[in-house]
C-alpha cells in the first residue's frame, strides 16, 4: 500500500475516471507469532479532491490502509525479510517496544522503521505523512514525530522531482502552521513559494499548486478555521 502512495503517484492521480470502491476482504498474518486476521481491500477507486494536510479524497476509505497485527501491535508497514522478522522477534518482547503501544499505528509504525533503518528515506517519509494524513489530532502534539517529519520532509526535498518539491514545502508549511509553530510554518512556506516560482520560471503548470499556497496562507493567519483543518477538502478557487 505504501508504495502506491508516493507523493509523485498521488500528484498523478489528480483527475481520475469515476469510479465506485469495491471493497474485497483478505487474509495477512502476522509474521511475528503467526496470528491471521482480515483486511480490506478495493478492487477500483477513485480520487476526486484533497484535504488540507493534501490527502487525496476517495471513494475507497473503507480499505485497511496499514495492516496491524490484532495480538502483538506489529504495523505490517511493508513486507518484512526473514532478517528483520527475526529483528522484530526480538523488539516486541522488550520494554520498549510496549512502550509503543500508546502510539497511534502510523507512528509506530515510524519508529518500528527506525529499529529497521528504513527511516531518512522515502519509506519514512511516507509514514510520517501518513499519520499526518490518518491520525493528525495525535500527530500534531507529538513533537517527537513532527520533528522527524520536517527532518524527512529535507531529505524527500532532495530525492523529488522539481515539480514535487513544492508540494512538500508547502505541506510542511501547513503541518507547522496546524501545530502551532508560526515562525517555522512561514520559513517553509517562503521555500514552497521560491520553489513554485522556479518551476514557473522554466514554464511549469502551478495553478493548482499557487492556489493551494493561496489556501496554506490563509489558514496561517486562522488555523482555528474549520475550513482550515486537516481533514478539511480543500477547494481551489
Amino acid at each position: 500500500m505504501i508504495k502506491r502512495l508516493a507523493l509523485g503517484v498521488v500528484l498523478a492521480g489528480v483527475m481520475t475516471p469515476a469510479m465506485a470502491g469495491i471493497p474485497v476482504e483478505a487474509e495477512r498474518t502476522c509474521p511475528v507469532g503467526g496470528e491471521t486476521f482480515t483486511i480490506v481491500e478495493t478492487l477500483s477507486c477513485t480520487t476526486f479532491g484533497r484535504t488540507m494536510s493534501f490527502r487525496s479524497l476517495s471513494s475507497c476509505d473503507f480499505v485497511t490502509r496499514l495492516p496491524v497485527c490484532p495480538g502483538n501491535g506489529l504495523p505490517l508497514y511493508k513486507e518484512f525479510s526473514p532478517d528483520e522478522v527475526t529483528r522484530l522477534e526480538t523488539l516486541l518482547a522488550t520494554s520498549a517496544f510496549a512502550d509503543l503501544g500508546d502510539l497511534e499505528p502510523w507512528q509506530r509504525a515510524y519508529r518500528i522503521a527506525g529499529e529497521l533503518g528504513d527511516t531518512g528515506s522515502k519509506q519514512g517519509f511516507l509514514l510520517l505523512l501518513q499519520a499526518l494524513w490518518y491520525e493528525s489530532d495525535s500527530f500534531l502534539k507529538n513533537a517527537t514525530a513532527l520533528e522527524a517529519f520536517v527532518r524527512e520532509a529535507e531529505g524527500e526535498l532532495e530525492r523529488v522531482e522539481k515539480r514535487e518539491k513544492p508540494f512538500v514545502a508547502a505541506i510542511v508549511s501547513y503541518t507547522l502552521a496546524a501545530a502551532g509553530q508560526p515562525d517555522r510554518a512561514e520559513d517553509w512556506f517562503g521555500r514552497a513559494t521560491a520553489l513554485t516560482e522556479a518551476l514557473a520560471s522554466e514554464n511549469g503548470d502551478v495553478t493548482y499548486l499557487r492556489a493551494y499556497l493561496e489556501k496554506v496562507s490563509a489558514c496561517r493567519a486562522d488555523m482555528s478555521a474549520e475550513s482550515c483543518s486537516p481533514n478539511a477538502p480543500f477547494r481551489p478557487e
